[in-house]
């Protein structure tokens, strides 16, 4: 998405990031944008199931939960939950972790699903 933005507005990677997260972007950028990728990456999800369901001999799934900085796109669970008529959630690795007072829960939680890996990772020194 940030490489549209970037070619269609005619803006830096730096610019495009900042504008995809903090706002700024012109009229357009939903209609022209935004929704044509979500309904790119449900169209990718959709694909991934097909091959699931074809490689393995499971032909249902319960429910996806959607990981990585795509999965913050505002409303796109529940364009997927709708596609598919499966329940959809977003990844969130720091739901049941105790925060202290100095991080910033709202600025987590916008990128916990971005943060699986690391999370993970930092898990594993754990016992």
């Amino acid at each position: 998405m940030t490489e549209e933005i970037q070619r269609r507005y005619s803006l830096s990677v730096e610019e495009a990031g900042l504008a995809k997260k903090q706002g700024g972007l012109p009229e357009d950028y939903e209609s022209e944008v935004l929704l044509p990728f979500k309904e790119a990456v449900v169209q990718q999800v959709t694909r991934s199931l097909q091959f699931f369901y074809s490689s393995s001999a499971y032909d249902d799934v319960d429910h996806i939960v959607l990981a990585g900085g795509t999965a913050s796109i505002d409303g796109l669970a529940d364009m997927v939950a709708a596609k598919l008529g499966t329940p959809c959630s977003i990844a969130n690795p720091f739901k049941n972790m105790t925060m202290s007072a100095k991080v910033n829960e709202e600025n987590l939680s916008n990128d916990a699903p971005a943060m699986m890996i690391a999370c993970g990772l930092a898990l594993r020194s754990f016992d």
